[in-house]
């Protein structure tokens, strides 16, 4: 199984997420040592907790279709969901509101995300 692609996007994701769970315990240990907390510490949470739900997913499918000969497609997938998940990232942290109007940055990294795993999702089945 030849999955170089995958593993580059998987190492840049795990740098990422390793820098955001390090901020979040930074963030802990001023605020509260359990749960989420509120403000800022909430923030830190729920982006770490967003990351590692949607990320392990979406290299699992990666993933599958590199094995089964998409290269050229996972590099333009992977470079797809890291800008969005940095988006994502970026509306929660970074801006006010929920809203596509609010936060933009927010929705469009959410809405890019779930698009791309939707594509994915469906490459996998066809």
């Amino acid at each position: 199984m030849d999955i170089e692609r995958t593993m580059f996007w998987a190492g840049l994701l795990a740098i990422l997420f390793v820098y955001l769970a390090f901020q979040t315990a930074l963030a802990r240990t001023k605020e509260s040592s359990v749960g989420e907390g509120t403000g800022d510490l909430l923030k830190k949470s729920r982006v770490v907790g967003n990351f590692a739900e949607h990320v392990p997913l979406m290299l699992i499918m990666m993933m599958f279709l590199e094995n089964d000969g998409y290269e050229g497609f996972i590099t333009i997938l992977g470079f797809l969901f890291f800008i969005c998940r940095l988006g994502h990232i970026y509306g929660i942290l970074y801006q006010d509101g929920f809203g596509p109007k609010e936060n933009p940055a927010r929705a469009i990294g959410a809405m890019g995300s779930w698009a791309l795993m939707a594509i994915a999702g469906l490459m996998c089945i066809f």
